[in-house]
C-alpha cells in the first residue's frame, strides 16, 4: 500500500497496473505536453479545469482536489524534473487516473521533516497523499523507452448527482 512519501509501485498497485493496461480500450482520456517552465502549472490547473467540466464532474470538491493534484505534480516535474513534461487524465466510471511524466528517472525529494507551517515548500506530495484515492511513481528505463519517471494519482469520484459520466446527456 502506497504511504505518504512513497514513491514506488508496490504489489497493492495491482489495480492501478490493471487501470494502465485498460486505458485505451475503456475510459475517456486527455493529454497534454508541458513546457518545463513555471508556468506549465498554470497551463495544467486550467487544461485539467476545463476537461473535468467536459467530462461533467461537477462535484466542486472532486474537481477542486484534482486541480490541486495536478498543480502539485506538474510543479514538482517543473523544478525537479526535466523536459518533456507530460500531463494524461483518464475517467473511466467513477475512477479518474492522472499521471505527470518528466525525462528525470529521479524521483521527488522527499519532504523534509518536521516541516514549519510557515514554510509553502515540501508540502506537494502531502497534498497529494491527503486528496488521492492511491498514489506512486513508475520509472521509465531504457530500453523499453526513455529514461524518466510518471507520478501517477488516482481518485474515486462521489457519486449521484455530484458526477454524471462523459457519456451521459442530459
Amino acid at each position: 500500500m502506497d504511504t505518504p512519501g512513497d514513491t514506488t509501485d508496490t504489489a497493492d498497485d495491482t489495480a492501478d497496473a490493471q487501470d494502465r493496461a485498460d486505458a485505451p480500450t475503456g475510459g475517456t482520456t486527455a493529454a497534454w505536453e508541458l513546457p518545463a517552465q513555471p508556468r506549465a502549472a498554470a497551463a495544467a490547473r486550467a487544461l485539467t479545469a476545463r476537461i473535468l467540466h467536459d467530462w461533467r464532474v461537477a462535484d466542486p470538491d472532486d474537481a477542486d482536489d484534482i486541480v490541486l493534484i495536478v498543480d502539485e505534480l506538474v510543479t514538482n516535474a517543473v523544478l525537479h524534473g526535466a523536459a518533456p513534461i507530460r500531463l494524461r487524465l483518464r475517467l473511466h466510471g467513477r475512477s479518474l487516473t492522472g499521471e505527470v511524466t518528466d525525462a528525470r528517472p529521479a524521483g521527488p525529494p522527499p519532504a523534509p521533516a518536521g516541516v514549519p507551517v510557515s514554510n509553502e515548500a515540501g508540502r506537494g506530495l502531502m497534498l497529494v497523499a491527503a486528496l488521492s484515492t492511491r498514489y506512486g511513481t513508475r520509472p521509465h528505463r531504457p530500453p523499453h523507452g526513455p529514461a524518466g519517471k510518471t507520478i501517477w494519482f488516482s481518485r474515486l469520484l462521489n457519486p449521484g448527482d455530484g458526477h454524471r459520466p462523459a457519456t451521459a446527456r442530459p
